[in-house]
């Protein structure tokens, strides 16, 4: 049996899958070529999709939660993701966003750089915010817990109604979640790209979010429509947006949405291994589902393809 690993991995790493016995190829992902799928059986990381097109592997393991780009691969290859290694990293960047936003930390920056010493006014406890989590796998989740354990009133929006947990004061389904928008102080986006994801957040539904509110997308760029986030920030209707994705990656230079006021941008960190923690997650996923595979059990983070995720 033999496994090819693009996700980079360091040699004590290597070790612990070199020593299951299956014969093990590590290469990077940058130089990797159609041919060198040949005679795989396993791949783990995240190949150029067009490569896999005519590949014979049996068994793909992302290193990635989002799968949708690879949802084209046939049923004779089992497709599994790193969902639940990323959930500490992202939902504490989104903590970080709501923080710098409601306490006005980015504005505070703007009036040191007029070296005025200027009071802003006031600034909202955590417990006064209503948060719609919209998206409740586990990045959504785990962000909604740390906004209700921090007293905030969480709302959360997923694509079929499911039992209510503890820290959600109410769910919604993608079809009756615009009452709860217009209540929104933030609304937090941590959505996969499916069909009934992409473009969910047009300049309607936008326009429907509360004046003032604060936006965060750190799940699929594809979620909002950008042309109309731009006009809506133009317009001065949300507070500030904090986009760690966005629709086109990387974000040509000469996209408006660099230059609108109170947008802030990440290139994407906010998963990834920029966090050791999500690191270690991945390989502890890749090394536990290749035990179940050798010995013939099911697998974790089966990515049902017709979803998306």
């Amino acid at each position: 049996m033999k496994a090819l690993f693009l996700t980079q991995l360091k040699e004590e790493t290597k070790q612990r899958f070199l020593d299951t016995g299956i014969t093990c190829i590590f290469k990077n992902k940058a130089n990797i070529k159609k041919e060198d799928f040949n005679d795989i059986d396993i791949v783990f990381g995240n190949p150029d999709p067009n490569l896999l097109k005519d590949a014979k592997i049996k068994w793909l393991q992302l290193d990635s939660a989002g799968a949708n780009t690879y949802c084209f691969l046939p049923e004779s290859i089992t497709l599994t993701n790193a969902s639940g290694a990323y959930d500490t990293a992202i939902s504490e960047h989104m903590l970080a966003c709501t923080l710098a936003i409601e306490k006005k930390l980015f504005d505070y920056e703007k009036v040191q750089a007029k070296h005025a010493w200027t009071n802003l006014g006031s600034v909202p406890n955590i417990a006064q915010l209503n948060v719609v989590s919209v998206g409740m796998g586990n990045i959504g989740s785990s962000y909604a817990k740390l906004m209700h354990t921090l007293g905030a009133t969480v709302y959360g929006v997923r694509r079929t109604k499911h039992e209510t947990p503890t820290y959600i004061q109410k769910m919604y389904t993608f079809q009756d979640f615009d009452e709860i928008l217009e209540k929104a102080d933030v609304v937090a986006l941590s959505l996969p790209e499916t069909q009934e994801t992409r473009h969910l957040f047009d300049y309607q539904k936008l326009k429907k979010i509360k004046k003032g509110a604060l936006l965060i997308n750190v799940g699929r760029g594809s979620a909002i429509v950008t042309k109309d986030l731009v006009k809506i920030m133009q317009e001065k209707h949300l507070s500030a947006a904090c986009l760690d994705v966005t629709e086109w990656e990387p974000l040509p230079k000469n996209m408006d949405l660099w230059n609108v006021e109170n947008v802030y941008i990440t290139p994407h960190i906010s998963g990834r291994f920029n966090a050791r923690s999500s690191y270690d997650n991945v390989v502890k996923i890749m090394y536990e589902n290749l035990q179940h595979y050798l010995k013939q059990e099911p697998l974790t983070n089966i990515v049902n393809k017709s979803k998306g995720y």
